[in-house]
C-alpha cells in the first residue's frame, strides 16, 4: 500500500523540512526486513533543506527522492505521474512517500485554483501532517486549508514543534475549537516534535541524519556528547513522528 505523507504548515520557520527529515530517518532505523519502500519529494525550492544539495539523495534505503514545483498545474501533473509509478510498487509491497511542502503553497495550490490537486492527494493517498506554531495564523493557515481541500483534510496529525515552547504553551490552539473538531471529537491525531539542540541543529545543516551518525560531518565523527543528544532526539522525534502511521487511508479517501 502506498501512503503518503504531506508535510505541511504553510508558513516557513514552522519545522516542516526538521520533521519530513525526522520521519525519513525513523523508517530508516526500522530493520530493513520491516521497512517499507521509502520515496522522498522536496517542493520547497526557495529553502530545498530536505532534498537540496547535500541533502537526502537516492540510496541507503530511499528509493528515489526528487525535487518539485508545486506552484503549478504542470508541477502537480508531473508529480501524479511519479505518483502513479508509486502505487503500481505499492501493489506487491509498502510504498511510504514524505513530501515537504513550501512555505504559501496555500496561496498558490491549495485554494482551489489548480483542480488536479485533490485528485493527486487522492491517487497518493495523501495524509496532512501540520506543523503548528504558537501564533494564530498558524491556526488559521489551517482553518483556510479545511475550508478549502476539505475532503483531503477529514484526517492527519498536528504536531506541535517544541522549538517555539513547551507544550502547556500552546495556549491559543489547545482553547481553539479546531482542536476539539479534529483531534477531541475527529480522526486527527496530535504529536509533539522535540527540540533540537541548537548548536546540532547548526553543525547539521541539511545533512542526512544517518549520514551524519555513520561519518559524523566532514569526515569528522560528532564528538560523544552531541552524538548522545543527537540519538535522543531522534528517538524521541521519531517516535513523534511515526503516529502518522496510526491514520488508516480509510480515514482520508
Amino acid at each position: 500500500m502506498l501512503k503518503t505523507f504531506v508535510i505541511d504548515g504553510d508558513k516557513g520557520g514552522v519545522g516542516k523540512s526538521l520533521a519530513a527529515r525526522a520521519l525519513v530517518h525513523h523508517y530508516l532505523s526500522m530493520p530493513e526486513a520491516e521497512r517499507p519502500r521509502i520515496a522522498v519529494y522536496d517542493a520547497d525550492l526557495s529553502n530545498p533543506d530536505v532534498c537540496g544539495e547535500g541533502g537526502l539523495k537516492t540510496g541507503d534505503g530511499i528509493m528515489s527522492t526528487a525535487m518539485l514545483d508545486l506552484s503549478t498545474e504542470d508541477g502537480w501533473i508531473a508529480f501524479g505521474d511519479r505518483v502513479s509509478m508509486l502505487a503500481a510498487l505499492a501493489q506487491n509491497s509498502d510504498v511510504r512517500l514524505i513530501v515537504n511542502m513550501p512555505a504559501q503553497i496555500g496561496t498558490r495550490a491549495f485554494d482551489g485554483s489548480i483542480h488536479i490537486v485533490s485528485e493527486v492527494l487522492r491517487e497518493a493517498n495523501a495524509i496532512p501532517v501540520w506543523m503548528l506554531s504558537r501564533t494564530q495564523e498558524s491556526i488559521r493557515a489551517l482553518h483556510y486549508r479545511l475550508r478549502s481541500m476539505g475532503a483531503r483534510y477529514t484526517a492527519g496529525m498536528v504536531v506541535k514543534n517544541l522549538f517555539f515552547g513547551s507544550q502547556d504553551k500552546f495556549l491559543l490552539w489547545d482553547a481553539d475549537i479546531l482542536r476539539q473538531t479534529l483531534v477531541m471529537e475527529g480522526s486527527w491525531v496530535e504529536a509533539a516534535l522535540p527540540e533540537l539542540n541548537d548548536q546540532l541543529a547548526v553543525m547539521i545543516g541539511r545533512r542526512p541524519f544517518h549520514d551524519v551518525l555513520k561519518s559524523g560531518i566532514d569526515g569528522v565523527p560528532l564528538a560523544f556528547g552531541f552524538r548522545l543528544a543527537l540519538n535522543s532526539w531522534l528517538q524521541r522525534a521519531g517516535a513523534a513522528m511515526a503516529q502518522v502511521e496510526t491514520i488508516s487511508v480509510a480515514e482520508v479517501c
